[in-house]
């Protein structure tokens, strides 16, 4: 981060806190556009500190629109949309290879649900994504997480259908294409949970958050690595197409 942070004038890094145990988190400003008046797309990975792969597509997406930002397709985008990522949400669980974060907890079980009953905001590292949410006010976001493949969106915690379902529908089915998944469809339907940041994200700003299960495995081979990172690029950048065809709308 801190390599093409000083190598490309369209990328800054900032820091947003510090985690439970002290480990410092930062988040990138990928954009060539306005950053106070172009619509924010966040995207972050390892709220799941054992997926490995979470983080390191994260990463690759850092690698993508720092290296490629002189294409038209992706220049285009940089002048549309102000990309903030963030590839380390949990970082102690990362350093200990688990899911939860220091204290047992889940942080994606941390978060304020319009169908959950709390507690919430429990751990440090998920006060400040919901720091940064409030500071951009993000029209989209992408979660990347890994041990399964499926692109999924609100709610979790509920059956019933959230006000944007065709948007989702949509975008959804643009992102599986791209990235030869064939799962699809509300989180809820693939199992019920409560606390997901998707959810809260939607609730509370309106947010088109989709959760990207970029891989079967939480942690894959470093010979699978690669094209996991690949085919997660590929599903980011037509998350972010498909957005921008509904922003244009």
């Amino acid at each position: 981060m801190e390599e093409v942070t000083a190598q490309y004038d369209h990328v800054h890094m900032k820091k947003l806190g510090n985690s439970t145990l002290g480990i410092p988190i930062h988040y990138l400003i990928i954009t060539k556009a306005d950053l106070a008046t172009s619509p924010k797309i966040y995207i972050n990975g390892t709220h799941h500190g054992n997926e490995k792969a979470s983080t390191e597509a994260a990463l690759g997406v850092i690698d993508y629109l720092s290296r490629k930002h002189k294409d038209i397709a992706i220049s285009n985008m940089l002048h549309k949309f102000v990309f903030i990522v963030q590839p380390l949400v949990n970082p102690d669980g990362h350093s200990q290879n688990s899911r939860l974060a220091s204290g047992g907890i889940d942080p994606n079980r941390d978060y304020p649900s319009p169908f959950g009953k709390g507690p919430y905001f429990q751990l440090k590292e998920t006060q400040l994504v919901a720091e940064l949410m409030e500071r951009y006010q993000f029209y989209a976001s992408a979660a990347i997480h890994s041990g399964m493949e499926a692109i999924l969106w609100p709610w979790g915690s509920s059956a019933k259908k959230s006000a944007h379902e065709n948007l989702f529908l949509n975008v959804g089915r643009l992102i599986a294409d791209a990235m030869a998944i064939r799962s699809y469809q509300r989180s809820y339907l693939d199992y019920r949970t409560e606390g997901e940041f998707i959810d809260y994200a939607y609730m509370q700003y309106g947010t088109f958050a989709f959760t990207i299960e970029v891989s079967r495995e939480a942690s894959p081979d470093k010979k699978q690595l690669p094209f996991v990172v690949q085919k997660s690029v590929k599903g980011i950048l037509a998350f972010a197409s498909g957005l921008n065809k509904a922003h244009s709308h």
